[in-house]
């Protein structure tokens, strides 16, 4: 069966930042703040700091706490208080400063998120990036659709070769190929995803039926087995000085991009990329002429930031969450300001 590069959810096997760094605060940072919905950690610590990717720092979290986030919820109070000289964020009515978990049943979907999971769910489950086109042709595959139809729509019939499972299975093809601006190397082939088809029955000829179309579901589709992958928490930590790169795509193809857009950077596991490592977003400087032949560059400027959620072996899917200006395709990635 095919197997797509195996998209690494490591999401919060990282240590701790040390709690020695020093939190640069807001002057605007206020006192108290109720929490609301639609929020995230992300969004509150920037409230409050000037680097919010430092945000395990405001919580005054602990290499465990790091790994098993607490729950923060809509309605709740915090207060903006000091241990040992540094800024912590804690409860209204909390004696104590750290902010332990706090498990509601019957709330836990309403618990905010570090980054806007709204953004980001849909990439998670779905293959998004391809290795070796070979692995393609060997997929399962779309062979027929009822009365001759070559587009199928929601409740369509479809007859799939090569399925070894029942269950949801997701429909794709073969979109652009992403390659290194500056090697030429190709990272990978994005995939374009069609939608889902139900089992109805398994057999050398598979009857499924269409559940769900996102662009279009066509015959000679390839097929690839539903994972459930849960929203997790991202504890974000800084890029090494070391590891920089370049903004290569928009996920949606778009050359400017804004806040909560997902993009593409050609850097991943083999570069030592993880979930969470947090980039700065850099516009190249721009020539100017200070006399009759005289050029020099002008300062660099951080135009954003970016998080990364999932890590193929030669690329990156990110979102911006930040921007004061628009980002471009081919802007580069370091550690953040």
């Amino acid at each position: 069966m095919f197997k797509p590069i195996i998209s690494l959810l490591l999401a919060l096997g990282l240590s701790a930042p040390a709690l020695a760094d020093t939190l640069a605060l807001r002057e605007d940072a206020p006192q108290r703040y109720v929490v609301k919905r639609g929020d995230t950690l992300w969004d509150i610590s920037a409230k409050y700091l000037k680097t919010p990717w430092k945000w395990p720092l405001l919580w005054h979290m602990n290499q465990e706490e790091v790994r098993n986030p607490h729950l923060i919820f809509p309605g709740e109070t915090l207060v903006l208080d000091t241990i040992d000289g540094q800024p912590v964020l804690r409860r209204e009515g909390s004696r104590v400063v750290k902010l332990s978990p706090q498990v509601r049943a019957e709330q836990l979907d309403a618990a905010i998120t570090t980054i806007p999971a709204k953004m980001i769910e849909p990439f998670l489950a779905r293959p998004l990036l391809l290795d070796d086109p070979a692995e393609y042709a060997a997929a399962p595959r779309i062979v027929a659709g009822q009365d001759n139809r070559v587009i199928l729509s929601g409740t369509d019939i479809a007859y799939a070769q090569g399925l070894d499972a029942g269950g949801t299975w997701q429909s794709y093809r073969l979109g652009r190929t992403l390659s290194d601006p500056d090697t030429k190397e190709v990272l990978g082939h994005e995939l374009t995803y069609g939608g889902e088809l139900n089992v109805k029955k398994l057999d050398t000829i598979s009857t499924l039926v269409v559940t769900k179309v996102a662009e279009e579901v066509l015959v000679n589709d390839r097929l690839m087995k539903r994972s459930q992958v849960p929203v997790l928490q991202y504890a974000p930590h800084e890029a090494p000085a070391s590891l920089q790169g370049r903004v290569i795509s928009a996920y949606n193809g778009v050359n400017e991009i804004g806040q909560n857009y997902n993009v593409v950077i050609n850097r991943g596991l083999r570069d030592g990329v993880e979930v969470g490592h947090v980039f700065g977003i850099f516009r190249a400087p721009r020539m100017i002429e200070l006399a009759p032949k005289q050029m020099a560059p002008l300062p660099t400027e951080q135009v954003g930031q970016l998080i990364v959620y999932r890590v193929f072996n030669k690329a990156a899917y990110a979102l911006v969450v930040a921007a004061t200006q628009p980002v471009i395709v081919g802007d580069r990635i370091a550690k953040p300001e």
